[in-house]
């Protein structure tokens, strides 16, 4: 009965018709999680003294000894370091009494700390003005050059930057502007971090690759505290495990053949078929079968829209930019994909479903951002393919501009979609925090895939290879 719907909706083999090839590169991992071997004993040892490790750090977050302004770096460290999950309830009340007594740290505090409160307050979802930028710029309205730490500091809080916020525009510039002229210089600690901000700020990277990086980077600085980077360290290797464990069983469905379909679909159909299934029951036992019937609408829109696609393919259709957009949306994968990852969330309601396929401003700046990314980065791509309907020449053929220019609108777009996400956080009030992070880590997702436009999940040996390696392959040394 659960895969009724989408067997329904199959129909007869079509006529073979051409099909551009995507010329996807060969797998690159071989066997390496499916034979992946899980240490049990190493598991029960560190787990252990993983626990020891939390319960001392959650004292150092509760405690009250530490000046505010201590309790923010240390907030800071642990969200970094990828362990916050582990203290989420006492980092909130922290943040709900730093943004009470906030304005406080904004008189005494030099740019550091004020751009790290703005920064962390705003991503917890507070409410928090540009305003306190003022003190540091001059009499001309410029931005003061300052130390090197606040610089970077400032620049990680302007992209958290909304619509209208031109303070956090100019500081973006500037502080850009000077990142990219001391990073050259010798190597340290801070100028990696800055070099690094530069390729990837914080608020678009995907929060676990970002953690990977941060562990090996803080281990270097003096004012470290090795009680967090011991737990940082185990805790990462501990979820690496569970991590490969996972994609291992993934990687090893066997499917048997289905008559009634065309023989490249076979596997992926059943797979498909059995998924939602599998879902459906491990949901009934926490009595949210609901969330599936959800899951599979959005398979059959992005199904539906897909065809659409095709048929423009097949036709030489160029729809106006807006039809391409949206139905773009909807192909980017990114109302499935949010969709779907909501099944494993127990915070994820009926209401919180209903609220998603309203499809909020978060979410439409979500697709956004992954639509106009992939266009851009594939245009040249897809070009060599034939494929007349993309995102680039339909925009060209509606505005009457070249490719370069229609490029940089689409990249505006996507930058002005991320305004809309920075500024959702801290008005969306519909669904919990925890809903919204999860939209925000899939345009995080874009934005490392299609790095500098490259289209890496294509073709991953440069983009994602390295990534996958340290996620997933290479454990750290403690």
């Amino acid at each position: 009965m659960a895969s009724a719907t989408l067997q329904n909706s199959v129909s007869n083999p079509p006529e073979l018709v051409f099909r551009p090839s995507p010329n996807f590169s060969p797998s690159i991992w071989g066997d390496l999680f499916t034979s992946v071997s899980i240490h049990h004993n190493n598991q029960i040892f560190h787990g252990d003294e993983i626990e020891e490790l939390k319960m001392k750090v959650k004292k150092m977050i509760v405690a009250t000894e530490p000046s505010m302004i201590e309790k923010l770096n240390l907030i800071d460290s642990v969200e970094r370091l990828g362990i916050s999950y582990h203290f989420e309830k006492e980092i909130e009340e922290q943040i709900q009494i730093l943004h009470n007594s906030y304005l406080e740290i904004m008189e005494s505090g030099d740019l550091h700390t004020v751009a790290l409160c703005f920064r962390l307050l705003r991503q917890h979802g507070c409410s928090i003005s540009t305003g306190i930028f003022e003190k540091f710029r001059g009499s001309d309205g410029k931005f003061k050059i300052v130390d090197d730490e606040g610089m970077l500091s400032l620049y990680e809080a302007a992209n958290l930057r909304t619509h209208g916020e031109d303070v956090l525009e100019e500081a973006l510039v500037f502080t850009k502007a000077h990142l990219e002229s001391v990073a050259p210089f010798p190597r340290s600690p801070l100028k990696e971090q800055a070099e690094h901000a530069l390729e990837q700020c914080l608020q678009r990277g995907v929060p676990r690759v970002e953690a990977r990086r941060y562990i090996s980077l803080y281990e270097k600085l003096e004012s470290r505290n090795n009680a967090l980077l011991k737990l940082a360290k185990l805790d990462f290797n501990l979820l690496q495990m569970l991590h490969r464990q996972e994609l291992g069983e993934l990687s090893r469905w066997d499917m048997k053949e289905m008559e009634r379909i065309p023989d490249y679909m076979k596997i992926t159909y059943k797979a498909l078929l059995e998924l939602y299934d599998q879902y459906e029951q491990e949901l009934k036992l926490q009595g949210r079968s609901f969330a599936v019937n959800y899951a599979k609408a959005t398979m059959q829109e992005i199904v539906r829209s897909y065809n659409i696609e095709a048929k423009w393919f097949i036709e030489g259709y160029m729809p106006p930019f807006s039809e391409y957009m949206a139905n773009g949306f909807i192909t980017s994968t990114y109302y499935l994909l949010a969709t779907t990852s909501f099944l494993g969330m127990a915070s994820a309601s009926n209401e919180a479903f209903d609220w998603l396929i309203k499809k909020p401003r978060i979410q439409v700046a979500n697709t956004t951002i992954c639509r106009v990314v992939d266009d851009v980065a594939t245009y040249e791509i897809e070009k060599k393919r034939g494929q007349s309907a993309t995102g680039i020449e339909c925009y060209m053929k509606d505005n009457g501009v070249r490719e370069g220019e229609a490029m940089e609108e689409l990249k505006k777009m996507g930058e002005d979609a991320w305004k809309d996400m920075n500024g959702e956080i801290w008005k969306e009030k519909s669904v919990s925090m925890e809903i919204l992070k999860r939209i925000v880590n899939l345009s995080r997702l874009i934005d490392v895939v299609y790095k500098n436009n490259q289209d890496g999940y294509t073709h991953p040996e440069k983009v994602l290879k390295p990534i996958i390696n340290a996620l997933l392959v290479d454990s750290l040394q403690l």
